[in-house]
C-alpha cells in the first residue's frame, strides 16, 4: 500500500479518536451511557474484528513455508475466529479497536520509515504511543472504558486526548503530503 494511503487512513482514525474525546463535552447522561457502552459493543466490535483478522493474513502467511498446506486454511480459520470472537469475547469492540492501533502502528512505521520523511521522528513517536495504548487495551479492554469515564470527570485528560489524536492526524497529514 502506498504511504500516502498509510498516511492518509492514519489521519482519518486519529480524527475520529479527536472528535470521540471532543464529543464528551456534552455531558449529559445518554451521551456518558452510550460512551460506557461502546467498548462491549457486539456489531461495531465484529466489523472491527472482521478488518482485524483479515488485516492480519499478510502477518501470518510468513508462518508457514509457501507451499504448505496450512496456507489455504488461513482464511476458513480467520472466519471461524471471527464468529468465535463475536460470541464469547467481552469487550469486543475495546480488543478490535485495540488491535486495530496495533496493526495501525506498525503498518505506518514500516511503511513511513524508509521514505525519510522531515516529521518522521515526531510522527514515530506518536504512532509508536499509539501502539502502547492498543497494547495496554488489549491487555486490560475495560481501559477504553475507564479512559471514557475519566474524560467525562476530567476535563485535562478529554482535551490531552483529544489534542494527541489531532496532532497524531496533523502530522500524518503533513507527511503525506511530503511523501
Amino acid at each position: 500500500m502506498p504511504l500516502s494511503v498509510v498516511l492518509a487512513i492514519a489521519a482519518a482514525v486519529s480524527l475520529v479518536a479527536a472528535a470521540a474525546f471532543i464529543l464528551t463535552v456534552r455531558r449529559g447522561p445518554a451521551v456518558r451511557a452510550l460512551y460506557e457502552k461502546i467498548p462491549r459493543e457486539r456489531v461495531s466490535g465484529t466489523v472491527l474484528t472482521v478488518i482485524a483478522l483479515l488485516w492480519c493474513i499478510p502477518n501470518i502467511r510468513p508462518i508457514f513455508m509457501p507451499d504448505s498446506p496450512f496456507q489455504t486454511f488461513i482464511l476458513p480459520l480467520i472466519l471461524v475466529a471471527i464468529v468465535l470472537a463475536s460470541i464469547f469475547l467481552n469487550y469486543l469492540f475495546a480488543r478490535a479497536a485495540a488491535a486495530i492501533l496495533i496493526l495501525g502502528a506498525h503498518a505506518v512505521l514500516k511503511a513511513a520509515y524508509p521514505a525519510q520523511l522531515p516529521g518522521y521522528p515526531v510522527l514515530a513517536a506518536l504512532v509508536l504511543l499509539a501502539g502502547v495504548i492498543g497494547i495496554m487495551i488489549s491487555a486490560k479492554p475495560y481501559w477504553l472504558r475507564d479512559w471514557f469515564r475519566l474524560s467525562f470527570r476530567m476535563p485535562a485528560v478529554r482535551w490531552a486526548s483529544a489534542a494527541y489524536f489531532l496532532l497524531l492526524c496533523a502530522m500524518s497529514c503533513y507527511c503525506a503530503v511530503e511523501a
